[in-house]
């Protein structure tokens, strides 16, 4: 099974473009500012409600404009 890493700098700044706060994003996106934040920082890998909330959140950005596919 392909594993994929979160395109961090993108995911900011489509962030940064939409949202005042991460607060306000994390809202948005059904999920805690905390674990947002952590994401973004490397801290922590983004899961299924992560990645549900960023996708329903920006509905014109597609799973793999975030997500590059790693190489084995």
């Amino acid at each position: 099974m392909p594993r994929y890493t979160l395109d961090i700098e993108k995911v900011s700044g489509l962030i940064a473009g939409e949202y005042p706060s991460l607060r306000k994003a994390a809202k948005d996106m059904g999920i805690n500012h905390s674990y947002l934040s952590k994401v973004l920082t490397g801290k922590r890998e983004p899961g299924k409600k992560f990645i549900d909330g960023m996708l329903a959140a920006f509905r014109d950005v597609k799973f793999e404009e975030i997500f590059k596919k790693q190489n084995d």
